[in-house]
């Protein structure tokens, strides 16, 4: 049997040919009702001007994404979802392309939504827009919805957006929703926070290079695998299972009694995902056995019930601009030591 690999994107012309000077009419704004509708039945268009309504922090959308949300919660949280990090230049993008296409080819009844959460990425039409691009054959397929989170500011508004996000692909249908973090900050904490594991992607290194690992990061890890684990690089990336075990002894145990399963793939050369298969299942099988999955999915609700709450009261206090001169007055005393 031939070695499958994965065809990376050459050029542009590899895409449908498509007229330059065309210009398709712009449609009209969607109401709320319309969205809800299309949305249930699983219209990608849809599902795309949804989320990008939730991201909008204008105040008139702010109320028909909450009105959007409200409808479509009842339908929402029969996924499962998997946050996914990792260190620089460890391949993510090529990643979810080949690992997203192995697995829709795999179980025929899935849809995967794959999100971006990257405060810069608006800014600097940086890493995650340019991954979109190279998701390619994802991108293309039937069963798949790729959606990069843009914001105009902090990792808080993105966050809540992919959250919203989240709660949109559900309820259009889609089995499996994975979000891809940066690495910015605290962004791998944000996404702890919405998903019901999580996946650090390392490479095959010395042990001076894990030590860049951050340690939070490695605690919240249920799975880890070591991408680039083709030809050469196996000895190194069997070297960095045992490094990289050896370090999970001694770092804290999360609350249900789950020891991160470490796997060694290529997703250059689709290798490995047979094993990282059956350690997602076996990770979301053990959660559920444990009680633990609704446990996490309860304290997850009750922590971005908190998000909102903190977000409300601050657009409260911008719209009073006696509250907010009083405010910024009491934070410049703070500052100097004054209170």
């Amino acid at each position: 049997m031939a070695k499958k690999t994965l065809h990376t994107q050459k050029s542009a012309i590899d895409g449908p040919s498509v007229n330059p000077k065309f210009q398709a009419g712009k449609r009209p704004a969607w109401s709320v009702e319309e969205l809800e509708r299309a949305i249930l039945k699983g219209d990608r268009a849809a599902l795309a001007a949804g989320i990008t309504l939730v991201e909008s922090e204008a105040a008139e959308d702010t109320v028909k994404a909450g009105t959007l949300l409200e409808k479509l919660l009842p339908h929402a949280g029969n996924s499962v979802r998997l946050g996914i990090s990792g260190v620089p230049g460890v391949g993510k993008s090529t990643f979810l392309e080949s690992y997203g296409v192995h697995y829709l080819e795999l179980n025929e009844e899935a849809r995967l939504a794959v999100l971006a959460i990257d405060p810069s990425s608006s800014r600097s039409q940086g890493a995650i827009l340019g991954d979109k691009t190279r998701m390619v054959e994802l991108g293309r397929h039937e069963r798949a919805f790729i959606r990069p989170t843009a914001s105009s500011g902090a990792l808080g508004g993105v966050a809540r957006a992919t959250k919203a996000a989240i709660v949109l692909c559900e309820a259009a249908g889609y089995t499996h929703v994975f979000v891809e973090t940066v690495g910015v900050g605290q962004s791998e904490t944000a996404v702890s926070q919405m998903v019901d594991a999580f996946l650090f992607l390392a490479m095959p290194g010395t042990g001076d290079e894990l030590q860049g690992i951050k340690k939070g990061i490695m605690e919240m890890a249920d799975l880890i695998a070591i991408n680039k684990s083709e030809g050469d690089n196996a000895p190194a990336a069997k070297r960095t299972r045992v490094e990289l075990q050896r370090a999970l002894q001694f770092s804290t145990r999360n609350e249900f009694n789950w020891t991160p399963k470490i796997t060694l793939i290529s997703a250059l050369e689709c290798q490995g995902f047979k094993e990282l298969d059956g350690a997602i299942d076996q990770c979301i099988r053990h959660s559920r056995g444990q009680g633990w999955f609704k446990e996490k999915r309860r304290r997850q609700a009750e922590y971005w019930f908190e998000v909102e709450v903190k977000h409300s009261l601050r657009n409260l206090l911008q719209q009073h601009s006696v509250l907010q001169a009083e405010y910024d007055a009491l934070r410049v005393q703070v500052g100097q030591s004054e209170l």
